[in-house]
């Protein structure tokens, strides 16, 4: 706990970066594995085609991610046409979904740091 507090945050740089949180806690207790059941306090959203919340609920869940990938994996996968898998159709919608929050956000006058 000192430790994490002294740090205050995750530190990313190319090529590394620093945990808050011990190794242990990062690399899997808390971390998504492909496969493996985890505990999770979740938000479901019901959303239109248009990416419009029409509603909101809590709850505890247990998950279990499809895959564990990469950045550079995950959009490799939306970008091959000849992927078919569940998985890949899965992430292209996710990313239509988030190009269309990420648009109104813009529009909204969100702040663009990079």
């Amino acid at each position: 706990d000192k430790e994490a507090a002294e740090r205050c945050t995750t530190v990313y740089l190319v090529e590394r970066r620093t945990d808050m949180l011990p190794g242990l806690l990062t690399t899997d207790i808390c971390s998504l594995r492909g496969g493996v059941e985890r505990l999770t306090f979740s938000v479901i959203w019901e959303m239109t085609r248009d990416a419009e919340i029409v509603n909101t609920r809590f709850c505890k869940a247990i998950i279990k991610s499809a895959a564990a990938l990469s950045y550079a994996e995950a959009q490799a996968r939306i970008d091959d046409p000849a992927d078919r898998s569940k998985l890949t159709a899965s992430l292209r919608e996710l990313n239509r979904v988030a190009k269309i929050i990420r648009a109104e956000r813009t529009r909204k006058g969100a702040l663009e740091l990079a």
